[in-house]
């Protein structure tokens, strides 16, 4: 189907350029033609004019044989000219014909007059081959007659020169076009056919490894291809990262799934209700587990789709970092980490849902104090710049790699320097930035220059009077 098309389309676009061409070499040829016919045609008249005006005054000033002597001078015999002289008695007396062409003959003329102010009279006869004879008749004050012919093979001859050429043109230029339809077969036919063919094999196996190669097609479709490509790039990375996190959510279910089980099956063993009461409890706990992983996929969900719902309430930013700077001071002294909160002298208040951005600055306490090595230390502080409160948690912990900074905001996507030990399962920081999002804020990390990563929310605070 795919090389029935481009035969096709090649078929087609080869008809077209040589219509084109047809039409276009048609159109010039009749309108030479025309043109020339008539320019011929006003020059021959012309002539013709011009030489009754000229024979005229021979005539007064010569008679009849100055006429005839400077016709035959001047070849006009040998031109395709005729010439009559009819003197006042009605004789004839210089009657030359064109002895090679006898069907050339004199018109009958009416001998009234048509035109009396200019005594000159016109008449065409048409004659085999296309051949046309033009004749004027002049009437001289004495009341002789001058007729003076000319046919028009001359003129026919040069028109057939001039088809010649055009013909030549035409071919000249339908084997030019050739190379036109050449180059577009070989740059947009054919790669055009590979995209066919790369398409057809993605649809029939399924397989995200192809991809389309036009090294030699023309520049908008190599653009094109490079966008589908990093198009088909971006879906099979999604689609990695989609298995991926389908497994580890799989596994992160199965455990507390897992341990529910066994805590029900010790309930029915149990061999007294305090022990089951302890195994029931063991029981709600992993369900409260494991309803909080999916919570935090949903409000990820809902924030991604600025659906997320906010109990907003006016808060002091300095009271909210304080209370979780409390929050995290016993652990920090647990892990032997000089933890410092650094706030402001004037304090903002901000519309905010305290719950939930308490909850995101907390999964960047988390992150930082799961990276940071004993003796390491975090610092967090709140700056107000403009309209934005800004919270940082910068720790000394490895820092982030390059290729990390963008893919840990992603679900179920964990830093590189994450190990097996290391909590979390990749949503903490995609919840962050749902959150923020809610917020009309932003989330983002860097690479501290002095060594470490820093992390930081930004949200609009109020103005106050």
């Amino acid at each position: 189907m795919i090389r029935s098309f481009s035969t096709s389309s090649l078929w087609k676009l080869s008809g077209m350029t040589l219509g084109v061409v047809t039409v276009a070499m048609a159109m010039m040829w009749f309108l030479t033609t025309w043109t020339l016919r008539r320019s011929f045609d006003d020059v021959g008249r012309a002539v013709i004019l011009d030489d009754l005006g000229e024979y005229g005054e021979l005539y007064t000033q010569g008679g009849v044989d100055a006429v005839s002597r400077l016709f035959f001078a001047g070849g006009h015999d040998e031109h395709n000219q005729i010439l009559r002289l009819i003197d006042p008695t009605g004789e004839i007396r210089i009657d030359v014909l064109i002895p090679e062409q006898p069907e050339i003959q004199w018109p009958d003329l009416d001998l009234t007059w048509p035109n009396q102010e200019t005594k000159i009279d016109w008449i065409r006869t048409r004659l085999s081959g296309g051949v046309k004879l033009t004749v004027g008749r002049r009437q001289l004050p004495d009341g002789a007659q001058i007729w003076f012919g000319r046919t028009n093979q001359s003129d026919l001859a040069a028109i057939d020169g001039v088809h010649r050429l055009i013909l030549f043109a035409m071919l000249i230029t339908a084997l030019l076009s050739i190379g036109p339809i050449l180059w577009f077969a070989a740059r947009v036919l054919r790669p055009v056919h590979a995209f066919m063919k790369s398409a057809e094999d993605l649809a029939r196996e399924g397989s995200l490894l192809q991809r389309l190669e036009t090294s030699d097609a023309i520049p908008e479709l190599q653009q094109f291809s490079s966008s589908f490509n990093a198009s088909l790039d971006r879906v099979q990375t999604l689609t990695e990262e989609l298995e991926a996190a389908n497994d580890q959510l799989a596994h992160e279910l199965r455990t507390p799934l897992a341990r529910i089980r066994g805590n029900i099956e010790r309930i029915l063993k149990a061999p007294d209700a305090a022990s089951g009461k302890n195994h029931a409890v063991h029981a709600i706990e992993e369900i409260e587990r494991a309803t909080e992983l999916i919570q935090r996929i949903l409000s990820i969900r809902a924030g991604d789709s600025g659906v997320m719902k906010l109990q907003r309430q006016t808060l002091s930013v300095s009271d909210l970092v304080r209370t979780t700077f409390e929050l995290y001071s016993a652990s920090a002294e647990e892990d032997s980490l000089d933890f410092q909160l650094h706030l402001p002298s004037q304090d903002h208040l901000a519309s905010i849902d305290r719950q939930r951005l308490q909850q995101a600055l907390c999964n960047l306490l988390d992150n930082a104090f799961a990276y940071t090595p004993p003796g390491g230390r975090v610092d967090l502080s709140l700056t107000f710049h403009q309209d934005m409160a800004e919270i940082r948690v910068r720790d000394t912990g490895p820092g982030l790699k390059e290729e990390d900074l963008q893919r840990i905001w992603r679900r179920f996507m964990r830093g590189t320097a994450a190990s097996a030990e290391t909590p979390g399962i990749g949503l903490g920081l995609s919840l962050v930035r749902a959150v923020l999002k809610a917020h009309q804020g932003e989330a983002d990390a860097r690479n501290h220059p002095e060594g470490g990563a820093e992390f930081w929310i930004r949200f609009p605070y109020l103005n106050q009077p």
